[in-house]
């Protein structure tokens, strides 16, 4: 098979009765070639891949899939973290007190407010 990949509009194209009457040839297409667009009219409705083909784009699609993971992960244990580091400042001894000082400030407190990181 070619080192080359082909993107669907560079694919040899043939029909079903064609892949019937012609297989070898078509079979020796795809080895030389990676792949064929079957057509149906003017519409590619499928592509016929070698095995090496078709097991190189699984196991791509499998990487991106663990690299997806690997990377929601990171994100998940980066929030887990700034939610524990919120939740221990109101675990604190007199958090309860000063959180009940500013509620019944109703805005009026001394210090004026900011906006957090995700403003």
């Amino acid at each position: 098979m070619s080192g080359k990949r082909s993107s669907l509009e560079d694919l040899s194209r043939c029909n079903s009765t064609q892949v019937c009457s012609r297989w070898v040839d078509i079979a020796r297409e795809v080895q030389a070639k990676g792949g064929v667009a079957i057509i149906q009219g003017d519409r590619v409705e499928m592509v016929l891949l070698s095995a090496d083909e078709y097991n190189r784009l699984t196991m791509r699609a499998d990487l991106r899939t663990r690299v997806d993971v690997t990377a929601q992960r990171a994100i998940l244990d980066r929030l887990t973290a700034q939610f524990d580091a919120e939740l221990a400042a109101l675990q604190e001894p007199g958090a309860a007190d000063r959180l009940d000082d500013m509620l019944a400030s109703k805005g009026q407190g001394s210090v004026r407010a900011k906006a957090g990181p995700s403003y």
